[in-house]
């Protein structure tokens, strides 16, 4: 009954979607007396954890599905969520591929990041930090068009949230060293480029932080310009 698609046409397939039960503790709708647990369903008790697509057909413009001469199985397996089940936090942030960030976020800001007010901000700075250490290290520099624009949005997010944290100097840049502890070994290619992936976002850093000073200092100037009148 499963069958994957990537667009109205193009290759596609039927699928094997492999779920694991976390357990009746983490239905997160245990009170709905009308609720059931089920794969696909709208809690969180059951999470798919592989996707085993088998790309057997073509499906052109008209919906006709036509059979590939070459078929091949293209699978799907979440590193982060693999180690969150072996390592039995039920949660990607919970696991030592993000602790060690968070620790080292909580370091350098003095924010706890077991404070769940606070938890938001420090799953999107470990998130980007990762993304942008990968990125950069691959070639991709901040700029205002294609990848590298990508780029840069996610380190302007990445430098909002750490306002949250009280953060209004370049830190981001810190937490380079920590991806490269975890995932040096396999990837040792961001330990070769460490030093300038971290000279990169220090500098996007500087530049923003004076984009966003000034801006909210324009933004405060005109705003007690409206309150006086």
């Amino acid at each position: 009954e499963n069958f994957w698609e990537m667009g109205e046409v193009g290759p596609c397939g039927p699928c094997s979607e492999i779920h694991i039960d976390l357990g009746e503790k983490c239905c997160d709708k245990k009170g709905d007396p009308n609720h059931t647990c089920q794969v696909n369903g709208d809690c969180s008790r059951f999470i798919e954890l592989w996707n085993l697509v088998f790309i057997q057909y073509n499906r052109d413009e008209k919906g006709k599905l036509t059979t590939l001469p070459s078929k091949h199985v293209d699978t799907g397996l979440g590193l982060e969520r693999a180690v969150a089940v072996l390592q039995g936090t039920f949660s990607n942030y919970l696991t030592d591929l993000f602790i060690p960030i968070f620790e080292h976020i909580s370091e350098i800001t003095g924010v706890s990041w077991e404070d769940k007010k606070n938890i938001t901000s420090f799953r999107v700075i470990a998130d980007h930090i990762r993304s942008m250490t990968f990125a950069i290290t691959d070639g991709v520099i901040p700029s205002n068009e294609g990848r590298g624009y990508v780029i840069r949005r996610i380190l302007r997010r990445a430098a909002r949230f750490g306002r949250n944290l009280g953060m209004e100097k370049p830190f981001i840049y810190k937490l380079v060293s920590t991806v490269v502890d975890i995932l040096g070994e396999t990837y040792p290619e961001i330990e070769e480029r460490a030093q300038h992936t971290t000279i990169i976002i220090k500098s996007e850093e500087e530049r923003f932080n004076e984009v966003l000073d000034r801006g909210i200092e324009l933004f405060e100037d005109l705003s007690s310009q409206y309150v006086k009148k």
